[in-house]
């Protein structure tokens, strides 16, 4: 019964043993990983806190409706304007190019931070594809001084604006004039 305690126990610290050697080398090259990653890895954002340039905005099945026809070399549904920019307008112009598309309309959708400032809208688009430009109408309220706005535009790709449609997101400051 001894003999057996003991070859019991001498199984469980082998097991023991074999798992430390097993799992510990892994999880300690990844800390050193970690640690030497950090180490190196300076910040330094912008003055203003604005990125110094910015690109994308972000679209969805190559920027065109699933029943565009594709035409090779062309791009698709994409933002002219910075993924963030500034503004002193009140009524800022957004800028995309708009590809050869069934879409007969944009939607257009502006918050602010704390969502006091909501506006959304859709937008006829032109018949010819290419730079469709566009100042934010004048049913919508003016937006403020020093604040921020989130913006969407998406193309409608059928009847009204599913999820699925190519869409670009952006942010725009509106910067006080002196």
């Amino acid at each position: 019964m001894i003999g057996t305690k003991k070859r019991l126990y001498c199984i469980l610290f082998a097991i023991l043993i074999a798992l430390q050697m097993i799992v510990a080398p892994p999880v300690m090259a990844q800390s050193e990983l970690f640690r030497n990653f950090n180490s190196n890895t300076i910040f330094k954002p912008p003055k203003d806190g604005t990125p110094d340039d910015t690109a994308g905005a972000g679209s969805r099945n190559g920027g065109r409706c699933a029943e565009d026809e594709l035409v090779e070399g062309l791009s698709g549904f994409k933002a002219i304007v910075p993924s963030y920019s500034q503004t002193i307008s009140e009524r800022p112009i957004f800028s995309v190019y708009i590809p050869k598309t069934v879409a007969k309309r944009i939607f257009l959708s502006l918050r602010d931070a704390n969502e006091s400032y909501y506006y959304q809208t859709t937008i006829a688009l032109p018949i010819s594809p290419g730079e469709f430009t566009f100042q934010l109408p004048e049913d919508a309220p003016k937006m403020e001084s020093n604040k921020e706005y989130t913006w969407f535009l998406g193309l409608v790709c059928e009847q009204n604006f599913d999820p699925n449609d190519p869409m670009l997101q952006g942010v725009i400051r509106v910067m006080e004039t002196k």
